[in-house]
């Protein structure tokens, strides 16, 4: 068999891992309900229900988790257990830190020094940026 099936074979098989681990971990992570999520939120950082519901999805989309998984107060190192394998965190993880960046230099606003450490800190700096553009 030529090398290129094996190859195909075993990204199939890295999928099918990660999918499996995904499902098995995702259970473990407590859904946070939007109205939870909202109050949590607005209690630290306030902003308007509709841009902090887009950010709550756009974070999750770039983590592959769905948007009930995420709180304001979860940590992204702590996320990274239940993204599937790292390579799907990092690459994630820098999807998030390229658009912000791109999104404050479209702002004309330094991006922070830091990424943020948090859900709801980076969403923070999301609304902050579009704000500002």
């Amino acid at each position: 068999m030529s090398t290129t099936f094996w190859l195909i074979l075993g990204g199939l098989g890295v999928v099918t891992a990660s999918f499996l681990f995904k499902r098995r971990k995702l259970p473990q992570l407590p859904d946070v309900a939007d109205e939870q999520f909202l109050k949590l939120y607005k209690v630290r950082f306030g902003a308007s229900e509709a841009s902090i519901l887009e950010g709550r999805h756009f974070v999750a989309k770039h983590l592959g988790l769905p948007d009930r998984k995420l709180s304001p107060e979860q940590k992204f190192e702590w996320l990274a257990q239940f993204t599937g394998f790292a390579t799907e965190y990092e690459v994630g993880m820098g999807d998030l830190e390229d658009e912000l960046n791109e999104l404050c230099a479209d702002a004309g606003l330094k991006p922070p020094s830091q990424f943020p450490a948090t859900v709801g800190e980076l969403i923070h700096e999301i609304t902050r940026a579009k704000v500002a553009s």
